[in-house]
């Protein structure tokens, strides 16, 4: 395959690294054009150039999208020969880029985003692109084998070819995005998705994949300034959601309306008024009554719109006794509980990380660090503040309070909350009757203070009354 590379001056190395692997593949590449002269005469050898190669592949960069820059006088020659890019041009980044930068005949197709080596995942892309030899040779002389070409038997033929070569295309695209997917870059994942279903329609991975994905993209949605908002991404994935929904499967149909309420939430933090999420989720319970998702979303509103604890509870123990997703129902109830800040319902969550940590379970990944500071800042308020002191202690027995503080916040001796993590360990361990572990806490703490110069407050006054207390007994 004949094919031109286009780049940025400043991309010159990974440029090259791209035409070597492509020349050893036994791609024709033109690269260098530091031997073309100037003037006319260099547009003139790039527009030849352009007009023979069979694909051109842009390497996206600030530098190559930049206003004046020739890559996008490239660009203009290679849309002047294919109007539409699809299968003809191949955008790959190469730095990260504006996408509003990036010029709208690119973004007509799927832009490659490499996670590895830039030019293994290019030379892979080609190879999904490239043809095969002789239906290059039909498009090129279709004038006198068409003739022969479209017998009923020969035409149905290619076509059961063409549908098995994009299907297998697609499958390709659909191992790309669970690896994206999984390296929690959804955007470039859900553009592999979408590319395979349009290669492949029947493609049931492909389908289910993008399913997933759109409900794992809401399960995970962060509102970014500027950037992305919670109404954005539930626009996204609408209509996705929308399909499984209506899926004949019951557990696939509910889990997609339990995530279309989920998104209607998202949208009412945003303002958007008139939205009915529970309907989505007894929906979701008719379909399946045993659905985590539904039960557990349904649980979180209730609890989040200051509705009945008892009732909310009942959700959750539904939805916790369901198979599969107690990690992720974990998370969903913790942030219920502490979404109030209700000293009670602060309690309950600490009983809740006890019990998680008894049962050997894990903190769900997708939320974890944001649980464990939502539970930090609890922690902060009843222990270094002192507020409802006393209650907060005697929440667990204390060899169990001891062990979940620890189990939470295990690499917070040496952060920057190093300080109010040994004031909180002391007390724990003062409660548990570590009294020799407790005195090294607050002795710790007093260093700590001590060496950045702290000389009088709160905390270290709490330290000093303890460390003379401990020495007391």
């Amino acid at each position: 395959m004949d094919i031109f590379l286009s780049y940025a001056a400043e991309q010159r190395i990974v440029a090259e690294e791209i035409a070597l692997a492509l020349r050893g593949e036994g791609h024709s590449v033109f690269f260098d054009r530091s031997d073309l002269p100037e003037g006319d005469a260099y547009n003139a050898r790039i527009r030849e150039a352009i007009s023979a190669c069979d694909l051109l592949v842009f390497l996206v960069s600030p530098q190559a999208t930049a206003a004046g820059r020739y890559t996008l006088t490239e660009l203009a020659f290679a849309a002047d020969k294919w109007p539409s890019p699809a299968g003809r041009v191949l955008p790959v980044i190469v730095q990260p880029t504006e996408m509003a930068a990036i010029p709208a005949y690119l973004r007509a197709v799927v832009i490659q985003r490499p996670a590895g080596s830039v030019a293994a995942e290019v030379v892979a892309a080609v190879d999904r692109m490239l043809k095969p030899r002789w239906l290059r040779l039909l498009r090129r002389y279709s004038a006198p084998l068409i003739l022969i070409a479209l017998s009923a038997g020969a035409f149905g033929a290619w076509r059961e070819i063409e549908r098995w070569r994009a299907c297998k295309q697609a499958s390709g695209l659909v191992e790309e995005a669970k690896l994206l997917q999984g390296a929690a870059d959804r955007a470039a994942a859900w553009d592999r998705y979408a590319t395979g279903l349009v290669l492949c329609p029947g493609s049931e991975d492909a389908a289910r994949g993008q399913e997933r994905l759109a409900m794992d993209w809401l399960e995970n949605a962060r509102a970014t300034e500027g950037k992305e908002t919670f109404t954005s991404i539930a626009d996204r994935v609408q209509s996705v959601l929308s399909r499984a929904a209506v899926a004949k499967d019951d557990r696939r149909a509910a889990d997609g309306l339990a995530h279309l309420g989920w998104a209607d939430f998202l949208r009412s933090r945003e303002g958007q008024g008139g939205l009915d999420p529970p309907g989505y989720y007894r929906q979701a319970l008719e379909r399946d009554p045993e659905n985590p998702y539904a039960h557990a979303f349904w649980g979180h509103y209730i609890m989040v719109g200051d509705g009945d604890v008892d009732e909310a509870g009942q959700h959750f123990r539904q939805a916790l006794a369901a198979t599969g997703q107690r990690a992720f129902v974990r998370g969903i109830q913790i942030s219920a509980l502490l979404w109030r800040r209700d000293p009670e319902l602060q309690e309950e969550a600490a009983r809740i990380a006890n019990d998680m940590r008894a049962q050997g379970e894990e903190l769900p990944a997708s939320a974890g660090e944001s649980l464990v500071s939502r539970f930090w800042n609890e922690y902060y308020d009843r222990l270094v503040r002192g507020n409802g002191r006393e209650e907060f202690l005697a929440v667990l027995p204390p060899p169990d309070h001891l062990a979940t503080y620890l189990w939470l916040f295990p690499a917070y001796d040496n952060s920057s909350n190093r300080e109010p993590f040994l004031f909180m360990l002391a007390q724990l361990q003062e409660r548990n009757g570590d009294q020799a572990e407790a005195l090294a806490s607050y002795q710790a703490l007093l260093s700590a203070l001590t060496a950045r110069g702290a000389d009088s407050g709160s905390l270290i006054d709490a330290a000093r009354r303890a460390v003379q207390r401990l020495r007391g007994r």
